[in-house]
């Protein structure tokens, strides 16, 4: 499972690149998403994503890291299938419409940094 590790830490590195340099147009691919895809299948995808990355921790040198990650993910695919309709529509509109770009600038620097350990943390 190294290489889902590799996919992911690279995925993430350039997510947060595009997410700080490329703010609205990340910002309108975001919307784009969320608008097209039920919060189900979001949910039951960052729940898989989250097995995935807790598989795949044993290839890691800080594997214990890893498995946080991991075991956060799969908690964050089931608030989101749990969690009321409304509650989920107001978390959504504030970060697609209130959270000011350096938020979102502050989102892509995590993500960038989380990418770029993973990447150096693989056996």
């Amino acid at each position: 499972m190294k290489w889902f590790l590799y996919a992911i830490s690279i995925f993430s590195i350039a997510i947060g690149c595009c997410t700080i340099l490329y703010t609205n147009e990340s910002r309108k691919f975001v919307r784009s998403l969320f608008n097209e895809i039920d919060r189900k299948i979001i949910s039951a995808f960052e729940a898989l994503i989250g097995i995935l990355i807790l598989l795949s921790a044993p290839a890691s040198h800080h594997s214990w890291l890893i498995r946080l990650i991991g075991f956060m993910a799969v908690i964050e695919g089931v608030v989101i299938f749990f969690i009321p309709k409304n509650l989920y529509d107001e978390l959504i509109d504030w970060y697609l419409n209130s959270a000011s770009d350096q938020t979102y600038r502050l989102f892509g620097i995590v993500t960038l940094i989380l990418g770029t350990a993973i990447l150096s943390w693989i056996l």
